[in-house]
């Protein structure tokens, strides 16, 4: 099942756009798909940030669905994602074998040719490329799940109420590393609701919840969740989620 998502992170002060499926993680490496083709495109029309401005974009976006559209037909070929960063776009797709990867790519590019590219094929079967250079890593990972859940809030008309009860699920290993964490100065408001003094039996690990009234928002995953996570994974623990409190 394909599950779209872009995120942002920062290289050497300079943003990198990723677009992957998520879904596919589920599945790979997919035996039968264990070739990356990997298309490199420089772009033409930048912003100060290294982005296509809006023009340039349109242009990327037409250009991926022609390679969408050949690499399938050709080499039965299947998208996993692009990364855009520095004037450069990188189109990443999983096919069968090579056979029909630079006809596909050829016939996609030909409407496009004010554009440098260059393109390649290689054997990744382990889809090296997709975990290392796509996936979000386990922050970002974080960072998606929250603003999925904030959409869902908003979605649900439970954004513009005002403040509402949060809980906060940490699992950690071992009790000192937990008892760490409760005094960082980030737990300041906090109410504890649940604070096992065993680890739970099937993942050994203490289940602590937490309480707090919040007003949520998009700035507030990086001003209050991710100082919250980074204080957690300090501590050997894990920051596992966040829900609203259902009264």
């Amino acid at each position: 099942m394909h599950d779209w998502e872009n995120y942002v992170v920062s290289l050497n002060g300079k943003p990198v756009s990723i677009n992957v499926d998520l879904g596919l993680a589920s599945i790979a490496p997919v035996l039968e798909d264990s070739f990356v083709i990997i298309l490199r495109v420089k772009m033409n029309q930048l912003d100060a940030r290294g982005m296509p401005t809006d023009a340039e974009a349109e242009e990327l976006l037409k250009m991926e669905e022609a390679l969408v559209t050949m690499l399938a037909r050709q080499s039965g070929a299947t998208l996993a994602g692009r990364f855009t960063q520095r004037g450069i776009r990188e189109f990443y797709f999983y096919a069968p074998d090579t056979l029909g990867f630079r006809k596909g790519v050829n016939q996609s590019m030909q409407p496009f040719s004010g554009h440098e590219w260059l393109s390649q094929a290689k054997k990744d079967s382990k889809w090296e490329n997709y975990f290392s250079v796509l996936y979000p890593g386990k922050l970002d990972k974080f960072r998606i799940e929250s603003r999925r859940n904030l959409a869902d809030l908003s979605r649900a008309g439970l954004i513009r109420q005002g403040p509402m009860l949060v809980e906060y699920f940490f699992d950690f290993h071992e009790l000192e590393s937990m008892k760490r964490f409760l005094s960082s100065p980030e737990l300041t408001g906090f109410e504890i609701f649940s604070l096992p003094n065993k680890p739970a039996a099937a993942q050994q690990t203490y289940a602590l919840i937490l309480r707090k009234k919040e007003e949520p928002d998009y700035p507030w995953i990086e001003s209050h969740l991710v100082p919250l996570y980074t204080t957690a994974a300090k501590n050997s623990g894990v920051f596992v989620g966040w829900q609203r409190v259902l009264k």
